[in-house]
């Protein structure tokens, strides 16, 4: 089930037109009569327009040669009060005439829109013809003027006269935004005269009582850039008092001197907000998903447990099992983690996380929205038979420079964003210092020595820009972390390789994405290119390094048909090399504990290519039930040389106002991970890994009480799943008989149910409660039993709610229950040549995991800046929660290995 939705993109282009001598536009029911729109959500019900505006085409244009003229088209978001806000010309004519239909269109006011009866935020585009009107002969030179040296002309005294807005400006000034610095629009300016006793400054006390009539009034209304301007206003002090939907009421007293031209700049507060708002957008290439879970970054900014960042929170969705130590791993419906994969714009992210999951590679600030899809996705995506998590970043904001500084105790970054022209930039960098506070806190005589980590550093520029009737984006962006451990005893005053372990994980990518939009048509064309490495030793036991090169290609045609209907074509294309440089121990198949003494070396290199092609059709069947059948062609061209088509089907029932029944079956593939081709530990003929996924879910809207809730049912089915095999082989390179290592021989089964109760964002509160009831069985050849996968947990409930306080405070919690991951128990051991060997005894479960974090932050609001302090606790009762049994040499003895203790966060943020 989609959350409910706060804004609604309707693209739609509403016309009317500026013709004839007088002038003179009126924009009122004329823009809502015959515009094309775009196919509208089901339960959308479009703002309606309440007044109308006059603009009139400037006389100095008609005194030009040729009077400018064309379509001016202006982007407003209508608020839920009815008022347009973040105007935006998008399509322009001359300065002049873009200004003149972006300040008419600021004065519209809507019935706002509603979605199942409760009002949203729509983003619309005006379309507004100004056909230029016959030119005016050129205005004669006029004389100089007379100065008359006797009497001035005007007698500032009379307020009669000064309260009608006549003579020279007097009083000019912008009105922004206290802390973004984004201009107010639309905000009613008041000037009245001020006692003489009040003192020159910003008014912070409440007036008790009546005031008395004032002498005289005079009022001006903020233009879309927030500026406004008086004339006439009476020398002396006055009160100037701003007022504006969603906004404190902001009052001063200034003094006027005789004469003067006062320029202000004032900052107004916004009214305490709904700080979880929520952008929904109707695309219409938008697919519905049997479970797709759609977030936005400022829903879920202050959650208890992420330190601020957007993609840990998916950790806490339905259907997502807890990793162990609290590391990054994405455990999806009980399939293992490289069975799932993370695309972020268009293609896929090696990598999501650094180390330990303290914070994601990509800065979630930047970020649009973040759809979370545990299975039955669309045939869009591919190579996975897990789960898909596709995220989107956003354009930089064009209302001026912006951006933070924040640091906490494991980080610190920086963003700056603006216009550049008619596009926009984002640029982040952002590095930790774990690797200095360790360095500070680790006692000299443990013998552990950090010469490098663990540190880490991510950046990302964004560059988009118009060109040719679509938008061009550029974005590069990267992520390198490194850690180096040396144990050196108290008495070893040189060190090798032997004591040493190390680790670097890195990728640095660029990619083009071109999108553009033709009346029915949506085209898009995205290439890309990274660079990634992962590389290691532990002692000289072990050594690693996996480079890779790749090229992916993403190219997509999608047609609205009809109101109901659609179609999307696309093809995909991964394309490069990797190399393999490892040496490590053999271990037999099929074996416990025990070392061969055997050394297997590896330094092999492959290119690759998987080209696909996928489609997609939406087909409305009546005014209730949609259906997506799609199906997607792969070919895996150099590494297996083998084909797939996986044809997938979904549905959307909705049987009532505010209660769908969606549904969905398909069939997925993926090729086996490196490991299991590698010529030496694997077997280069493995082959394509499949799945077949089914679900059903319901899901209910409680508009009495702002409720949301979401039943799904799941079941998959794995087949061809690599598994370890001690089946003797000819090695296909070097002839000699060898163990096949792997071979496609294992399945799996994986059901269960998850529950979504969603309280729907409010004022001040925002929380869900989410519990998944699962089993994830695997069967590693035919013939033996089915075990519990190793990430296996039947229960796992999640509670989580923010709640915003006044003065700037919030407070948020989350608390988790889950069942301990499964273990099996040694209950004896053999001593076999160089070590012992593992009696295995009992299946068993480790202890139940259960943590409460919590979150406070601390909002000021300044003129120019924001500042935000938060203490995030992690594991606030310090659970000792079991993450791993650790046995003695000889299995006899064992030990529970806990997580993390509690793990305070302090940090601060300055936005600007």
């Amino acid at each position: 089930m989609r959350p409910r939705p706060r804004r609604l993109a309707c693209h739609r282009i509403e016309t009317a037109g500026l013709r004839g001598l007088g002038a003179v536009l009126t924009l009122a029911a004329a823009l809502h009569a015959g515009s094309a729109r775009a196919q509208d959500p089901a339960d959308l019900v479009q703002p309606v327009l309440q007044n109308s505006v006059e603009l009139e085409y400037p006389e100095d244009l008609r005194r030009l040669p040729a009077p400018p003229s064309g379509q001016v088209v202006v982007k407003l978001v209508v608020g839920v009060d009815g008022v347009p806000k973040e105007l935006e010309v998008v399509q322009s004519v001359h300065p002049e005439l873009d200004a003149l239909a972006k300040s008419a269109v600021a004065q519209l006011r809507y019935a706002p829109g509603l979605y199942k009866g409760r009002p949203i935020e729509v983003v619309l585009k005006v379309g507004i013809d100004i056909a230029a009107p016959p030119p005016l002969p050129p205005e004669p030179a006029e004389p100089p003027p007379e100065v008359d040296a006797g009497e001035p002309a005007t007698d500032a005294g009379e307020p009669a006269q000064q309260s009608q807005g006549t003579g020279p400006i007097r009083l000019r000034g912008v009105l922004l935004e206290a802390g973004q610095r984004v201009p107010v629009s639309g905000a009613s300016v008041l000037v009245v005269p001020a006692p003489p006793d009040w003192p020159v400054g910003q008014v912070t006390k409440k007036i008790y009582g009546d005031e008395p009539e004032p002498a005289w009034t005079m009022r001006a209304e903020t233009a879309p850039d927030g500026s406004f301007e008086l004339r006439g206003v009476p020398d002396g002090k006055i009160r100037i008092i701003a007022l504006a939907q969603g906004f404190d009421r902001y009052e001063v007293v200034e003094e006027l001197a005789k004469g003067d031209l006062l320029e202000v700049k004032y900052y107004a507060r916004r009214l305490v907000s709904n700080p979880f708002r929520t952008v929904v957008k109707q695309r219409r290439d938008a697919r519905e998903e049997v479970a797709r879970r759609t977030i936005t970054p400022e829903e879920i900014y202050n959650l208890p447990g992420t330190q601020g960042d957007a993609l840990k929170s998916l950790q806490n969705f339905p259907g997502v099992a807890r990793a162990p130590f609290g590391l990054g791993l994405l455990i999806i419906r009980g399939a293992a983690p490289g069975d799932s994969k993370t695309y972020l714009g268009y293609h896929e992210i090696p990598q999501l996380f650094h180390f330990g999951a303290l914070s994601s590679t990509f800065n979630s600030d930047i970020l649009a929205q973040i759809d979370f899809i545990p299975g039955n996705f669309d045939s869009r995506f591919g190579d996975a038979i897990g789960g898909i998590i596709n995220v989107n970043p956003r354009k930089g904001r064009r209302d001026g420079y912006h951006g933070y500084v924040d640091a906490d105790v494991f980080d610190a970054g920086i963003m700056l964003e603006g216009p550049i022209k008619k596009g926009s930039f984002v640029t982040s960098f952002r590095r930790s210092y774990v690797d200095a506070i360790l360095k500070a806190a680790l006692p000299k005589d443990i013998g552990l020595g950090l010469s490098q980590a663990p540190r880490y550093y991510d950046y990302q520029f964004l560059f988009d820009y118009p060109v040719g009737g679509g938008e061009l984006s550029v974005r590069w962006f990267g992520s390198d972390d490194r850690l180096r451990v040396i144990a050196q005893g108290p008495n070893e005053t040189m060190t090798g390789s032997e004591n040493q372990a190390r680790t670097a994980i890195l990728f640095h990518r660029l990619d083009l994405v071109y999108r553009k939009q033709d009346g029915p048509w949506d085209f898009l064309i995205t290439p890309s290119i990274n660079y990634q490495s992962l590389s290691g030793a532990f002692g000289g036991l072990f050594t690693f390094n996996f480079p890779k090169y790749e090229f992916s290609w993403r190219a997509e045609a999608s047609r609205q048909l009809s109101s109901r209907s659609a179609i999307r074509i696309g093809t995909e294309l991964q394309a490069g090399r990797y190399e393999i440089g490892a040496r490590a121990p053999s271990v037999p198949a099929a074996a416990g504990t025990g070392d061969t003494g055997v050394y297997n070396v590896a330094d092999v290199g492959q290119n690759y290519a998987t080209p696909a092609i996928y489609t997609t059709a939406t087909i409305g069947l009546g005014e209730r039930f949609t259906l997506y059948p799609g199906a997607r062609m792969t070919y895996y061209a150099l590494q297996v040389k083998k084909a797939t088509v996986d044809p997938r089907v979904r549905f959307n029932w909705q049987v009532g106002e505010n209660t769908a029944i969606k549904g969905g079956v398909g069939l997925y593939s993926q090729i086996p991970d490196l490991i299991s081709l590698a010529p030496v530990w694997g077997n280069p003929r493995s082959g394509i890994e499949r799945a077949v996924h089914t679900s059903l879910g319901v899901a209910q809207v409680f508009d009495s009480v702002g409720v949301e809730a979401e039943v799904t049912g799941f079941y998959k089915y794995v087949f061809d799943r690599s598994t370890s095999s001690s089946v003797l082989m000819r090695d296909p390179v070097s002839g000699d008989i060898r163990l096949e290592n792997f071979a496609n021989q294992g399945t799996g089964q994986i059901f269960g149910m998850e529950l979504l109760v969603r309280k729907a964002l409010t004022k001040r509160l925002f929380g869900w409660v989410s519990y998944t009831l699962m089993k994830s069985l695997i069967q590693a050849r035919p013939g033996a039993d089915y075990r519990p996968f190793s990430f296996d947990q039947p229960h796992i409930l999640t509670i989580l709610a923010v709640y915003k306080l006044p003065r700037g405070w919030q407070i948020g919690g989350r608390f988790r229950l889950v069942s301990g991951n499964p273990s099996v128990a040694y209950f004896d051991s053999a001593f076999v040549q160089d070590g012992y060997e593992p009696w295995f005894g009992r299946d068993e479960r480790l202890p139940a995991f259960h943590q409460l974090d919590l979150r406070v932050d601390k909002r000021f609001t300044f003129k120019r800046v924001t500042a935000n302090f938060y203490l995030d606790i992690i594991n606030v009762y310090n659970r000792q929660n079991g993450e791993a049994w650790v046995y003695s040499y000889n299995l006899q003895q064992r030990q529970l290995q806990t997580g993390l203790p509690i793990l305070p966060s302090l940090g601060v943020r300055l936005e600007f």
